[in-house]
Order: C-alpha cells, then sequence, then structure tokens
C-alpha cells in the first residue's frame, strides 16, 4: 500500500496502540474500518478513528502510558452511554468504546447500573491483522460483515461493503445471540437489534435531510 499522509497517520496510531497494549499486556480489540483495510490492503476512504474494545483491568496502565507519550484523553458522553477517545497530532483518534471484562464465554460491559451488553466470545475470536508491517488484533471479518450490515444506510457503511465484495456477501454471521442486552440479569431477546434497526433508520433519515449518520458526532 503506498504511503500518503492517511496511511502515516493510521500507521502511526495502530504503533502506538498496540505499543501500549503490548506494555500493560492488556486483552484488546482493535474494530471498525481498519479491519477492512488491513483485510483488503486498500485504503478506499478517510479512516476516523480506531475503534477499541479493552479489558478494564488494565486501564489505569493504558491511560497512564498514553499520557507519558503525550495523548490527550477526552471524555464523551451520549445520553448514558459514554466512552473515551485520544487526540495527539499525527495520529488518529483512538476510541474506547467499550471497557469491560473478557471472559471465556463473552465480553461484558455493565451500564445504567442494571443493564449489560454481552458480546460472544466466538464474534471476538482474536484475529491477526497487519498494516504496514505492524501486527494487531482485531476480529473476524465476518464478525465486522455482520456489524456493517446493521448501519448499512450510513454512507460510510455502504462503501465498506463494496469494497469487501464476495466477503460481504458470503458471510453469514448474525449479531442475533452473538450480542446481548439483560438487564438485572435477564436477557431481553432482540433488545439489541431492535436498536440497531431503528437508529439505522434513524440515521438514514439524518443523512437524508444533510446531517451525520452518527447523532453523538
Amino acid at each position: 500500500m503506498k504511503t500518503t499522509p492517511q496511511t502515516q497517520e493510521l500507521a502511526n496510531s495502530v504503533n502506538l496502540a498496540t505499543t501500549v497494549f503490548n506494555a500493560c499486556q492488556v486483552e484488546y480489540r482493535i474494530l471498525g474500518s481498519v479491519l477492512i483495510v488491513s483485510h483488503t490492503g486498500k485504503l478506499f476512504r478517510r479512516i476516523g478513528d480506531l475503534d477499541i474494545l479493552l479489558d478494564e483491568s488494565k486501564k489505569a496502565c493504558v491511560f497512564g502510558k498514553l499520557k507519558e507519550m503525550g495523548v490527550e484523553l477526552v471524555a464523551r458522553r451520549w445520553l448514558n452511554f459514554s466512552w473515551t477517545e485520544t487526540r495527539k497530532d499525527g495520529y488518529l483518534g483512538l476510541t474506547f468504546l467499550l471497557v469491560g471484562k473478557f471472559n471465556k464465554e463473552y465480553f461484558s460491559y455493565r451500564f445504567l447500573k442494571v443493564c449489560e451488553l454481552r458480546i460472544n466470545a466466538d464474534y471476538l475470536t482474536p484475529t491477526t491483522y497487519c498494516f504496514h508491517g505492524i501486527n494487531f488484533i482485531g476480529i473476524p471479518i465476518s464478525s465486522a460483515v455482520a456489524g456493517i450490515r446493521k448501519s448499512l444506510l450510513n454512507p460510510k457503511r455502504k462503501l465498506d461493503q463494496e469494497v469487501l465484495g464476495e466477503d460481504f456477501t458470503k458471510s453469514k454471521t448474525r449479531t442475533y445471540n452473538c450480542i446481548n442486552v439483560y438487564v438485572f440479569g435477564i436477557k431481553i431477546p432482540f433488545l439489541y437489534d431492535v436498536f440497531s434497526c431503528l437508529y439505522n433508520i434513524y440515521g438514514g433519515l439524518r443523512v437524508k435531510f444533510g446531517r451525520k449518520y452518527e447523532v453523538w458526532d
């Protein structure tokens, strides 16, 4: 892949993230379009950030080392959902979307005190990708495809679909029974999928009226 300012920013960011994660010996998954770029070898659109799932046991270590490296941490919030983003010149942002617990059966993220999001371990099977000679851990491309299917009214996801080609059409992985919401420890069937479907419609309408798909941007 040809080196451009965008590929250099992306390489800088992947290198920064993996250096810190390896130093802290933390379990993580990098998500989003960087997986597709690495999988296809094509930088087909501008990548804004790296989305990350992080094990909370080493959160202090990771955030501490990022600060030592001159990275600014920014707390973000939308409704009752909170996350952390980073800023540093010459780097893409790291978006710590979910910080929770990895275990053998699932990744657990708690919110609203009584609610829990569980993502099955199979959906998050550690998968090695390489970008500009830098190895990092993501999720299977089939799982990435399942996520893309949930937001196809997002113009960025449509581009993701196009560049994936047969990888998209052949994938059978779905989010149902892979990503679930629990309330007071009780599984609420279809809740994640219904919310994703409704937001996809809402986001698509926002795009129609010239606004961004993501309300939190």
